[in-house]
């Protein structure tokens, strides 16, 4: 993907435009009032995402233009139509707080957008069970986003990092589309930080963390739909899960936990491990500063086994060859993502022991 001086500057007007309309969103003043839940005790505006995904939507089509891309393709407009449906009517929940089933409705309407371009499997039900796993991993992972933003710079860090590493630390085969729109969305994200953290004047609110949530989620499935050759590169996929393991380890061990204990996994709660962190007295900055690491963590050695991993995939007819990397390295690769998070939770069990919070 070229780099020129026009595209330079639409990432800083990016940021600029990002920044300004933040900066209206605190004027407007829709607030979040604190709960029992809540890590923050006094009313805070939200609606933050606005001025990261507005300015993501607004300035997608003429970068892409400076890089010598298409200013719209099939599944960028279809990707763009679908995070814009989504951010619309959760800003829309954020000021008027409608049933939690409209914000499912339309989560569920937006990954189906992103999901009938999924890879098929191979046979007869191949692109039904494509459609079927993307729809589940899109939903799940705007959620885990969602769920996770509850401290000042947390989520918002990760995914500056994260689209970051996306842009500038890419698989081999990641396409020049993936890595436009995360250096879009990392500048966006980076302008709405100063507001966030580490003391908070607005959130991003539902608006930024499912729209950044979908677009996650799609950018894990871009790696691995296939060309029309048939060749398909998992490696973006698997980058995109070290990159984000702190947030879907800790939203996948916390509803494991309350499904074992026979809790509702649609209730409000205060059970993620970054909660009982912050309830047993560790500072929220501390607690963004490890999930930031996390990051960190996963692009680090994603880039060290990166030569090792499965790199291609070669599909004819039914039969799969699998060419250029290791099963072991992946594995190798997934266990030492997996050990911080581990670590994480030893930490956090042992301070709650220490100091019981109650219910959680």
């Amino acid at each position: 993907m070229p780099i020129t001086l026009p595209s330079i500057a639409l990432l800083f007007l990016a940021a600029i435009l990002s920044a300004l309309l933040i900066r209206r969103m605190i004027a407007v003043a829709v607030l979040d009032t604190p709960v029992h839940r809540s890590a923050h005790t006094q009313p805070t505006p939200k609606g933050g995402g606005v001025g990261v995904i507005g300015a993501f939507l607004l300035v997608l089509p003429p970068l892409r233009a400076t890089l010598g891309l298409p200013a719209f393709t099939t599944p960028v407009g279809v990707l763009w139509v679908a995070v814009a449906a989504l951010a619309i009517v959760s800003w829309i929940d954020d000021v008027k707080q409608w049933s939690p089933w409209v914000k499912l409705g339309a989560q569920i309407g937006a990954a189906m957008l992103v999901a009938a371009w999924a890879p098929p499997f191979p046979g007869p039900l191949g692109l039904w069970i494509g459609g079927a796993i993307a729809l589940s991993w899109l939903l799940f992972v705007t959620n885990a986003v969602n769920f996770m933003d509850g401290l000042n710079g947390l989520v918002s860090g990760v995914l500056c990092l994260s689209f970051a590493c996306l842009a500038l630390l890419p698989s081999p085969t990641a396409a020049s589309d993936l890595r436009a729109e995360s250096a879009l969305l990392a500048c966006t994200l980076l302008a709405f930080m100063p507001f966030n953290f580490p003391r908070a004047r607005i959130f991003m609110g539902d608006v930024g963390s499912q729209s950044c949530g979908l677009l996650v989620g799609a950018a894990a499935l871009s790696g691995v739909r296939p060309d029309a050759s048939g060749l398909f590169d998992p490696s973006t996929a698997i980058e995109v899960l070290c990159l984000t393991a702190g947030l879907l380890y800790d939203v996948g061990i916390t509803l494991c936990r309350r499904a074992r204990a026979g809790e509702r996994l649609l209730e409000a709660h205060r059970g993620h491990l970054y909660q009982v962190a912050y309830r047993v007295g560790m500072p929220r900055t501390t607690v963004a500063l490890i999930h930031w690491g996390f990051v960190l963590w996963g692009a680090t050695w994603f880039t060290l086994l990166r030569p090792s991993l499965i790199t291609t995939c070669v599909t004819t007819g039914s039969t799969t060859v699998e060419e250029g990397g290791h099963l072991s390295a992946l594995l190798l690769l997934l266990a030492l993502i997996a050990l911080p998070q581990l670590i994480w939770t030893g930490v956090v069990v042992s301070l709650e022991r220490r100091r019981p919070v109650g219910r959680w």
